[in-house]
């Protein structure tokens, strides 16, 4: 992940649902400490190349300086991609989001840094906030199957 240069103008839209499923054999309540994210990107610029989503969960690895904790790469159809994440630790996580139209594993951008292909970072407004950190892109994952809900933007 590259830094975001205060040229863009993106906005990313997050809403996290979820439900939880507590049972054991005597059906009494009993949290489970790991469950399965899914992530819906939505508007992507076509259908060509994959969405990257980068799973974080440190502040390192939102600055690009350790490797995310997972990613998944999916070709949208109907410029919609989805990623399931299972097996998930409940925790504080990030998602960067961005569309890689033509598959080069690399967040493109012009001659003055600024990104030339879709992007979204969860829970961050671009248009409003140019340096995001971890701390303000993370939201709680504590369920047994939740929905991620971005638009690229």
């Amino acid at each position: 992940m590259k830094m975001i240069s205060a040229a863009i103008v993106a906005t990313a839209g997050l809403l996290l649902s979820s439900h939880s499923l507590y049972a054991n054999e005597n059906n009494t309540s009993e949290a489970s400490t790991f469950g399965e994210l899914i992530v819906v990107v939505n508007a992507t610029a076509s259908d060509d190349g994959v969405v990257d989503v980068s799973l974080l969960e440190t502040a390192e690895q939102f600055s690009n300086q350790q490797p995310p904790l997972r990613t998944c790469r999916q070709p949208p159809q109907q410029q919609k991609a989805y990623c399931h994440f299972n097996d998930l630790k409940h925790g504080n996580y990030a998602l960067f989001i961005f569309h890689d139209e033509n598959n080069n594993q690399d967040l493109d951008e012009n001659f003055v840094g600024a990104p030339t292909e879709k992007l979204a970072i969860s829970s961050i407004d671009l248009s409003n906030n140019d340096s995001p950190t971890f701390e303000q892109s993370a939201f709680q994952f504590d369920s047994d199957k939740a929905q991620v809900f971005i638009n690229l933007q």
